[in-house]
């Protein structure tokens, strides 16, 4: 739906409320929280030597229940405590626009009458 205009940000560094904004103004609709919902990937085979640590972050809409799922990447820090979203620039690694409110087709939903 909107995949063309995510790839120009994708790769891109910038904070979570800024992504939010860039997001916005994508799909035409208001976020909810310009910071989004944040959760940490754990990997099942970490890899230790790796200087970077993967999160996700969700963006909800007022006017729908279709949401925006970013996978970002930021610098790995020793505890979950130590990581700054606010004010800190995250590398947007994948943007998916997840669609939760589909038009009902009424040719499907008409029964055949015998």
């Amino acid at each position: 739906m909107h995949e063309d205009k995510f790839n120009i940000i994708e790769g891109r560094e910038m904070t979570l409320e800024s992504l939010g904004y860039e997001i916005e103004e994508i799909t035409g609709m208001a976020v909810q929280d310009f910071e989004g919902d944040t959760s940490r990937f754990v990997a099942k085979k970490p890899n230790l030597d790796q200087e970077f640590e993967t999160f996700n972050v969700r963006y909800d809409f007022k006017e729908s229940h279709d949401f925006v799922d970013v996978v970002f990447t930021t610098e790995k820090k020793d505890h979950l405590e130590d990581y700054d979203f606010d004010d800190k620039e995250v590398k947007v690694q994948l943007i998916t626009y997840k669609r939760m409110d589909a038009p009902m087709d009424n040719e499907s939903d008409k029964v055949e009458e015998q």
